[in-house]
């Protein structure tokens, strides 16, 4: 192909070879499927390692596609197919919980809500495709932005903290030490944070590349305290795995 003569090209078809191999491939492999000189795959390997487009995996001599490019590959997964995806994994939280079942996603510093499914005896949703999920106040939010980087988080940060009911945390240093337990605990709790009356519980899921969506369960909640935390968590933990293999293309899709 002619896109291949030039240096793009030959990066692009190292890229190529290592995404065809979920499991990896040696040096030997990349020269043998790209065809190119040992000294120029060196070279390009050697690049992409300093740009984090490819990586050793368990430090071994065995190559696979890096975090950076993956965060770019899911930051940019088209919406529709986030929720096709999504869709039977929700399902199965609303018929075990009778609750709406929702997932989050990382847009550029926000958090907004991409998928969800209701219980058919819910006539009102508190969650609606688009809607941005506040960092402070949506268990959802915090579920992500607890495993992003300091100056994404920062960033976030710089939008006031609005009091949208009187349980919302508005302090900055409260709600750095909420998501450093998040990060402990592996969920977040959002209790008539962002809507009265209304709680949620969320999951990050844990993608190759990073912490991009969550998976969160939302309700009244006179409903919800009913309904022992240690049992949605679980629930929730299970939806995440679930969701990480579909999002990841691990499982097939419906």
């Amino acid at each position: 192909m002619t896109a291949d003569k030039g240096i793009l090209g030959r990066y692009a078809r190292v890229l190529d070879a290592v995404a065809e191999s979920p499991d990896g491939l040696a040096f030997a492999e990349i020269v043998r499927k790209t065809g190119l000189p040992q000294g120029t795959a060196h070279r390009l390997i050697g690049a992409l390692l300093r740009v984090g487009y490819i990586e050793a995996s368990q430090n071994r001599k065995i190559y696979v596609l890096g975090h950076r490019l993956l965060r770019l590959l899911h930051l940019r997964s088209p919406r529709e197919t986030v929720v096709e995806l999504s869709r039977p994994v929700l399902k199965g939280l609303v018929e075990r919980f009778a609750e709406t079942a929702f997932v989050a996603k990382l847009e550029g510093a926000e958090v907004e809500s991409v998928a969800m499914v209701l219980p058919e005896a819910e006539r009102h949703s508190y969650v609606q495709p688009g809607r941005v999920m506040p960092l402070h106040a949506a268990a959802s939010a915090k579920a992500i932005f607890a495993f992003q980087d300091k100056e994404l988080l920062a960033r976030a940060l710089q939008r006031p903290l609005t009091a949208f009911t009187p349980k919302s945390t508005t302090s900055k240093k409260k709600v750095l030490a909420e998501l450093a337990q998040v990060r402990k605990t592996g969920y977040a709790a959002c209790l008539d944070e962002l809507d009265p009356g209304v709680s949620s519980y969320a999951c990050p899921i844990h993608v190759p590349g990073g912490v991009f969506y969550s998976v969160g369960l939302v309700g009244v909640s006179q409903r919800l305290d009913q309904v022992p935390t240690a049992a949605i968590v679980a629930a929730l933990r299970d939806a995440a795995d679930a969701l990480r293999d579909r999002l990841s293309g691990r499982a097939p899709a419906p």
